[in-house]
């Protein structure tokens, strides 16, 4: 019994490390490692993509690099938001934070479009019949814009609840 237990354990193990994935691929290692002296990486975070350039030219390879590049950067942005937004909300009670909490996702999304709009090519290059781009946003924006847009909602959401107040009052 012992034995069979141990074999499945194992087996399960097995199956499951094989199953794993890094997620960082040559390709990436091999982008982060040239864009690595142009990053401040305590300033500013990047997203970067790669695209082969296939029989319709380099037009479309950056556009599907650029893209790549925005998405891993959103991705990068949302992570640096969660930790934010779920600042703003410490100091708040308990009652607080279950009307506010659930707004925080759509909330961070916004604000990761509104991000991904002011983000900057960092560095593009062509090598190895591939496209590659590097879009870059300081952490510092990233805080103002959360802090903006949140301030934003809460304004929104306290007139909303001011209109029902007065409503409540006219009707006495």
């Amino acid at each position: 019994m012992l034995k069979k237990f141990i074999f499945i354990l194992f087996t399960t193990l097995l199956v499951g490390c094989n199953s794993i994935s890094i997620p960082t691929s040559v390709d990436d290692f091999e982008t982060t490692e040239k864009v690595v002296l142009p990053i401040d990486s305590e300033n500013e975070i990047i997203g970067t993509g790669s695209s082969k350039i296939a029989g319709s030219g380099t037009l479309v390879a950056n556009g599907k690099a650029s893209r790549e590049a925005k998405d891993k950067l959103k991705m990068r942005i949302l992570v640096e938001e969660n930790i934010i937004f779920k600042s703003f909300l410490v100091s708040a009670d308990p009652y607080t934070k279950n009307i506010l909490s659930p707004a925080l996702s759509d909330l961070m999304d916004y604000t990761a479009n509104q991000l991904i709009q002011k983000a900057i090519v960092k560095d593009s290059w062509i090598e190895n019949n591939k496209a590659y781009i590097v879009y870059s946003i300081s952490k510092s924006e990233i805080i103002v814009e959360s802090k903006n847009i949140f301030i934003q909602y809460l304004d929104d959401i306290t007139s909303k609840f001011q209109l029902i107040k007065e409503g409540v009052n006219i009707s006495e």
